[in-house]
C-alpha cells in the first residue's frame, strides 16, 4: 500500500487500539497524534475511527481523558454521537478493510454486548443498515434502499458483503390499505397496490379498529435458520420474541408520534429474514410485510455468505 494510501485508509483499529492504550499515559499527547491519525480521512471515516477508539476505552484511560479540556470534550462528543442516527455509507468503500471497519464500528456501538464480544470473536453476525423509507413507496410494493451486511471473520477476518435489503413493511399489506366499495379504507393508500384481505398484516394496538402495520424496532436479535424455510426458500427466524415499532397513525412513517408505537407484546418471532422479489425487474416488490427481505437475485450470494444452518446476531441500526 502506498504512502498516500495509508494516509487515506489507515489501519483504524490500530489507530484506535494505540490511542487507548496511550491515553491514560499521556492523554495530550494521545489527542495530537490521534488526530493526526485521521487527518485526511472523510467524516463517516474519522466517525468509524471514533467508534472504534472508544470501544477500545478502559477506565484509566477515560479518566485521564477526561482530566484534559481537550479529553473531556471529545468525551461527550462521543456520548452525544451515540444518541444520534449513524450516517449510513456511500458504497463502494475505499477498501474491504475500511468497509469492515464501519460496520465493526457501529456494531460494538450500537450492538449488544454479546453481538459486540461475537464480533471480536471472529463469529458469524449480520448488520441491517435501515434508511427510513414511508411504506408507501412505490405504490406500496417496497423499496430495497437498506443494506444487509454479512460480517465473517471466521479465518479470513475482515470479510463483509453488502446486499440491498428492505427492513420495513410495504403498504401493500396494511389495513388501511383494503379496499370497500372499490376506495381504500384511507385515503392517503389510494394508488397502493393493495394485496388481499387474507393477507392483512398488523396488530390494532391502539384499538382504532384498525390493524397497524410494524417494522423490527433497532437493536440487536439472534436468528436460526427456520427448519421449514420461507415463501419456498431458505429463511431466518428470531430465537427469541421480538420487539416492533407500530405505524398507528398511519402516515407511513414510523414515528415518535405515534400512540403505542412500541409493541413487545404481539408480533412474536415472526419478523423473518428471507428472500423478496427480484430487483431487477421493471416492478420491485420487495414481499415484506414487516420482515427482512433480500432481492431473490440476490439471495443466493446473501445464502453463500451465512453459510449452511447458520446462527448469528442480526444487529439492526437506523441510519440516516
Amino acid at each position: 500500500m502506498s504512502l498516500a494510501q495509508t494516509l487515506i485508509d489507515p489501519d483504524l483499529d490500530q489507530l484506535a487500539a494505540t490511542f487507548a492504550a496511550s491515553a491514560a499515559q499521556d492523554a495530550s499527547a494521545a489527542l495530537r497524534a490521534w488526530e493526526d491519525g485521521l487527518a485526511q480521512l472523510d467524516a463517516p471515516m474519522r466517525e468509524t475511527a471514533h467508534r472504534l477508539a472508544e470501544a477500545r476505552l478502559a477506565w484509566p484511560a477515560r479518566l485521564a481523558l477526561n482530566a484534559t479540556p481537550e479529553g473531556s470534550v471529545v468525551l461527550r462528543q462521543w456520548a452525544a454521537d451515540r444518541q444520534q442516527r449513524p450516517a449510513l455509507p456511500r458504497l463502494p468503500f475505499l477498501s474491504q478493510r475500511a468497509a469492515y471497519q464501519y460496520c465493526a464500528s457501529l456494531v460494538q456501538q450500537r450492538g449488544s454486548r454479546q453481538a459486540a464480544n461475537a464480533l471480536r470473536q471472529g463469529r458469524l453476525l449480520v448488520l441491517g443498515l435501515r434508511r427510513d423509507t414511508s411504506t408507501l413507496v412505490n405504490k406500496g410494493r417496497g423499496s430495497y434502499d437498506d443494506h444487509i451486511v454479512v460480517l465473517n471473520g471466521w479465518q479470513r477476518r475482515g470479510s463483509v458483503a453488502f446486499f440491498p435489503g428492505n427492513t420495513e413493511p410495504s403498504a401493500q399489506y396494511a389495513h388501511r390499505a383494503q379496499l370497500k366499495a372499490g376506495k381504500p379504507i384511507d385515503d392517503r393508500y389510494k394508488g397502493v397496490a393493495f394485496k388481499k384481505a387474507s393477507l392483512v398484516a398488523g396488530e390494532d394496538v391502539n384499538a382504532d379498529g384498525l390493524k397497524d402495520a410494524g417494522r423490527l424496532r433497532a437493536g440487536t436479535y439472534f436468528f436460526k435458520e427456520k427448519p421449514d424455510g420461507f415463501l419456498d426458500a431458505r429463511a431466518f427466524r428470531s430465537t427469541e420474541n421480538q420487539t416492533v415499532e407500530r405505524d398507528t397513525d398511519g402516515d407511513g412513517r414510523f414515528l415518535l408520534n405515534d400512540a403505542a408505537r412500541i409493541d413487545s407484546k404481539l408480533v412474536g418471532r415472526t419478523m423473518y429474514i428471507h428472500w423478496g422479489g427480484a430487483d431487477n425487474v421493471p416492478v420491485v416488490n420487495t414481499w415484506s410485510a414487516g420482515c427482512q427481505t433480500i432481492p431473490r437475485n440476490h439471495y443466493g450470494s446473501f445464502l453463500s455468505a451465512v453459510g449452511r444452518n447458520p446462527s448469528f446476531f442480526y444487529v439492526l441500526i437506523d441510519g440516516q
